[in-house]
């Protein structure tokens, strides 16, 4: 059976209260120290730093919204903010969502890309490409959402109380979830994605890395060869 807001909290509850934030927090924490040294050692002269950069604020937006808006319900067996906060948190929640599925797949073909065309790789991906990239997606993606939820276009994500607030869903079942129709297919193209280029970014570092080892040992052969006829 459900527990209603006046259920008394147990010892489970705290234990997954305080595991489920304590890994919210780590993903905070590791991702804002990756953005420091990202920007403090001056890595962003370089395309793939500026894609890891906003893959790295988008997961602190989501473990910001995750420890702060999904997981206290567990131990408070209520929610502790209002239809305003839920929609601002869904906002940025689905906004840092689009923008994770867009740089994994732009760090995967951005290595793929890098391994295939070494010679061409800095003049077909630039700096000035990849920013304007980025500011696209979050332009675009922050601008889809509010809009969305201004007009009250979608179902909202929150703990479920049905579920004693240990995962969350939508509640709006009768409402059409335009997310459906939005964010799919962007999730099929990133695994499609992720499916095809990891695997071939593979395939050619070991093909490299043979090729190095067939031209060292030819040197070496050569050398040896030399040596020889001096001798």
């Amino acid at each position: 059976m459900p527990r209603n807001s006046t259920s008394r909290v147990g010892l489970v509850d705290v234990l997954v209260f305080g595991g489920l934030e304590s890994l919210g927090i780590c993903a905070i924490l590791g991702n804002l120290a990756l953005i420091i040294v990202l920007l403090k050692n001056k890595y962003l002269h370089r395309a793939s730093f500026i894609l890891m950069l906003n893959l790295a604020i988008a997961d602190v937006v989501h473990g910001f919204v995750t420890t702060c808006h999904f997981y206290p319900p567990i131990v408070l067996k209520r929610m502790h903010i209002g239809e305003l906060g839920i929609r601002l948190f869904n906002i940025a929640d689905w906004t840092a969502w689009a923008i994770t599925l867009t740089h994994m797949s732009a760090i995967c073909l951005d290595r793929l890309t890098a391994i295939i065309l070494y010679g061409r790789y800095n003049v077909l991906v630039t700096v000035n490409r990849i920013r304007n990239f980025s500011i696209l997606c979050w332009t675009f993606f922050l601008t889809t959402n509010v809009s969305l939820f201004a007009l009250h276009a979608c179902c909202m994500i929150r703990p479920l109380e049905s579920l004693n607030y240990y995962s969350f869903g939508y509640i709006e079942i009768a409402q059409f979830n335009v997310y459906v129709l939005a964010y799919t297919p962007v999730e099929i193209v990133t695994i499609l994605v992720l499916t095809i280029s990891n695997p071939t970014t593979l395939v050619q570092l070991y093909r490299r890395h043979k090729r190095k080892i067939a031209l060292r040992q030819q040197g070496a052969q050569k050398v040896a060869q030399r040596l020889l006829l001096r001798f």
